[in-house]
């Protein structure tokens, strides 16, 4: 979030370093960039067709992410899997500033889900046990930004490049128990870790080449930031319910507990600074840290609403909530800072956000198989400075069952336009965001 203030940020002390020459490595805020939605919401192209409306559906495995009392409704043991692409497209446009108008995008392919649910009966209960696998967050950007800079000493044109890559992961067991005919509990465990076959964490590289005039002196400046989030560490769990109300309406609801999560931090800063004319000699400087940082992951709660008006169709309504103003990092020197603003947390003014999602799901039946028809539309806030980014959606999904084997597909539009406008400070900026994810979910049911 809010990379043009970063990048606006970090030109004046690159200004500032040529003018005065301090070391931009002691002007460091922290930020967390995050591509997929902020809002926790869910695994699964079943789930992503319908809206993610799926608090009180969560009929199949990725109940563990959504509202784990649902994985009760497996009546068979399962695996499933579930691949995701996702691509962002980000366009800026400015009128005090052209030339750092532009398109920029990039993409990513990735395991989603996956998961082993098996049903079982205990002092005389139904229960589902399950074990999953999550990426709940991509940390995906790519973005060149042209900046054009003139102080009362100096003068020239920037080119920055931001890099972002990887993502955080969960490992997650999950029980649910059927209380009686109509209610079931459910709790799923979220093991925070990197110690197993993955990496949790993600790496930023900030690169800014410039060519100008120094006290008219020119000059090529190039500088480079490279920052790694590593060994991401927390726990965490969902605690959910189920209640078929009658044999039309079911409610659901989830909890999903705040939690600290464990990183280390590395931060290395380089610039070098040449003159063609040979008016100087050049210049290189070279500095870095490593810390233990923790960052603060805000509760989230939703409530959900199912309603089976036939064998056939099924509509769904969710509306979840996320404590943003909650969200916070602390650094190796004890310093609060908001990741969502990159300045300390006292000074940012980040409001909790409110989604609300609704889908629909129409099956067709054959002699021997079934085509769901699926369809949803959303608002997904994004948390940011004063007010949240408003997000808007729709969602489709298809998919075929054919004896025991599942395939469905999903494909999700998330779109916010004239967001994150005053990451420059200026009424001139607007940046339109817009994302296409496709998900893949295959489900196999043992006999």
């Amino acid at each position: 979030m809010k990379l043009v203030k970063i990048v606006i940020t970090l030109s004046v002390i690159f200004i500032s370093f040529l003018c005065i020459n301090t070391s931009p490595a002691q002007q460091i805020f922290q930020q967390v960039q995050i591509n997929s939605s902020f809002n926790s919401v869910g695994s699964g192209a079943r789930a992503m067709g319908m809206g993610g409306a799926f608090i009180a559906v969560a009929d199949d495995a990725t109940a563990a992410s959504w509202n784990p009392a649902g994985l009760i409704q497996l009546e068979l043991p399962e695996v499933s899997m579930v691949g995701s692409y996702f691509n962002i497209r980000e366009e800026l446009e400015s009128s005090s500033h052209p030339e750092a108008s532009g398109m920029n995008e990039k993409r990513s392919y990735d395991l989603n889900y996956l998961s082993f649910a098996y049903p079982f009966k205990f002092l005389n209960r139904n229960m589902v046990a399950s074990l999953n696998y999550q990426r709940l967050y991509d940390m995906y950007k790519n973005v060149r930004f042209d900046y054009n800079y003139v102080t009362e000493s100096s003068s020239g044109r920037m080119v920055n490049t931001y890099k972002q890559d990887g993502g955080v992961k969960a490992l997650a067991p999950a029980l649910a128990v059927q209380i009686n005919p109509q209610v079931s509990l459910g709790i799923t465990l979220n093991i925070w870790t990197d110690e197993l076959f993955w990496e949790n964490g993600w790496s930023q590289r900030h690169y800014i080449k410039s060519k100008g005039l120094e006290k008219g002196i020119p000059v090529e400046t190039k500088l480079s930031i490279h920052e790694k989030y590593s060994s991401f560490e927390g726990f965490n769990c969902n605690v959910g319910f189920l209640w078929d109300v009658n044999s039309v309406v079911t409610v659901g609801g989830v909890l999903k507990t705040p939690f600290t999560a464990d990183m280390h931090h590395r931060y290395k800063f380089h610039t070098q600074q040449i003159y063609p004319n040979g008016e100087l000699p050049p210049t290189k400087s070279t500095s870095g840290f490593s810390e233990g940082v923790e960052l603060r992951i805000p509760m989230s709660y939703g409530l959900g609403f199912a309603f089976r008006l036939s064998d056939a169709l099924t509509t769904s309504l969710d509306v979840y909530r996320t404590e943003w103003s909650k969200f916070f990092l602390k650094d190796g020197q004890g310093n609060d800072m908001s990741p969502i603003t990159g300045v300390p947390r006292k000074d940012s003014h980040v409001h909790d956000t409110t989604q609300v999602r609704t889908g629909i799901e129409y099956l067709i039946v054959r002699e021997k198989t079934v085509i769901p028809l699926r369809a949803g539309l959303f608002y997904d806030p994004q948390p940011s400075e004063k007010h949240p980014d408003d997000f808007f959606g729709f969602t489709l999904g298809t998919g075929i069952m054919i004896e025991n084997v599942v395939i469905d597909w999903a494909y999700v539009f998330r779109y916010g336009g004239n967001v994150r406008g005053d990451s420059f400070g200026s009424a001139g900026i607007k940046e339109d965001v817009t994302q296409h994810s496709v998900l893949m979910s295959f489900i196999y049911h043992f006999q």
